[in-house]
C-alpha cells in the first residue's frame, strides 16, 4: 500500500531537476511552465486544429473530442491495432504543429536541459516500433480518474515504468472554470472497487478526505502533474483545448513520451 505524505506546497513549482524528481515521487502537486507558448502560437494551432476537426471517443460520457489515439483505447485489444494507427495519427499531429510549433519537441528540449536524462518517444520493439505522442483534446469536463500504465498496459513496454506524469499545454482555455483538480491520493489496486460500472471514472468518495490542488487553465501555459494521482476536470464556460502526452520514467531512468 502506498503511503501518502502531505505535499510540500500547494503552489505551482518551476521546472528544474529537483522539482521534477519531487513530482515523480509525489512530493509536490505540479510543475507549471508559464508562457510555454505565445498567444500567437496558440492561435495558429487553434486554426490548424479547427481545419482538421475532432473525432469523439465512443461510449464516453461526457463527450471528449480528440485528434490522435491513446493506448488506453487498445488496452483490451490486439496491440497491433494501436501501432497500425500510429503512422497516420503522427502525420496528422505533424500537419497541425507544422503551422505553428511542436509542443512535444519543445518540452523534450526543456527536459533535456533541466532533467539531464534521455528523452524520446516510447518504443515497443522492432515489430511494432514507436508509440504515438501528442494527443489533442477538447475536454469540457472529465470524471475522476487516473492514468497509469502499470494498470492500463501491463503487457506493453510502457507497463515497465516506475513513475508516470502527464503534461498539458492549454491552446484554448474557458472564460470561467475548467479547473483540473489533482488529489494527493495515488491509485492502488484496491481502489478498483470504487470504479463506476461501465465508465472510466471512480466514485468521488475515494478522495473526499484527500489534499487537493486546483489547477487553473491559462492559454499558453504547460502543466505537469503525476497522473497516478486521481484527477478530474470541472465544467467550464468556453472551449478548453489541450495538447498532451504522458511522461514515463523507465527503470533505466530514461524518460519516454506516449499517449
Amino acid at each position: 500500500m502506498l503511503k501518502t505524505m502531505q505535499w510540500e506546497t500547494l503552489n505551482d513549482c518551476e521546472m528544474n531537476s529537483d522539482n521534477f524528481q519531487a513530482l515523480l515521487k509525489n512530493e509536490i502537486p505540479s510543475i507549471r511552465i508559464s508562457n510555454f507558448a505565445s498567444v500567437s502560437e496558440c492561435n495558429k494551432l487553434s486554426l490548424a486544429i479547427e481545419k482538421v476537426g475532432f473525432d469523439f471517443y465512443r461510449n464516453v460520457e461526457p463527450p471528449i473530442g480528440r485528434i490522435g489515439i491513446t493506448q488506453f483505447e487498445y488496452r483490451n485489444r490486439d496491440k497491433s491495432g494501436y501501432f497500425d494507427a500510429v503512422r497516420k495519427t503522427s502525420e496528422t499531429y505533424k500537419q497541425v504543429t507544422s503551422l505553428a510549433f511542436d509542443p512535444l519537441k519543445r518540452l523534450a528540449t526543456i527536459l533535456c536541459q533541466n532533467v539531464s536524462s534521455k528523452v524520446q518517444i516510447a518504443y515497443e520493439n522492432e515489430v511494432y516500433g514507436d508509440y504515438f505522442a501528442g494527443l489533442i483534446r477538447q475536454i469540457n469536463i472529465a470524471l475522476l480518474h487516473i492514468d497509469f500504465a502499470g494498470l492500463d498496459a501491463p503487457d506493453w513496454k510502457i507497463g515497465n515504468i516506475t513513475s508516470q506524469l502527464v503534461w498539458n499545454v492549454y491552446i484554448k482555455a474557458p472564460r470561467q472554470g475548467g479547473i483540473c483538480k489533482v488529489y494527493n491520493r495515488q491509485w492502488q489496486p484496491e481502489d478498483e472497487k470504487y470504479k463506476i460500472s461501465g465508465s472510466y471514472g471512480y466514485d468521488s468518495s475515494l478522495v473526499v478526505n484527500s489534499e487537493v490542488k486546483h489547477n487553473i487553465p491559462l492559454i499558453g501555459d504547460l502543466l505537469i502533474f503525476n497522473s497516478r494521482n486521481f484527477h478530474e476536470v470541472l465544467p467550464g464556460i468556453g472551449e478548453r483545448i489541450t495538447i498532451s502526452s504522458f511522461i514515463g520514467q523507465m527503470p533505466s531512468g530514461d524518460l519516454v513520451f506516449w499517449s
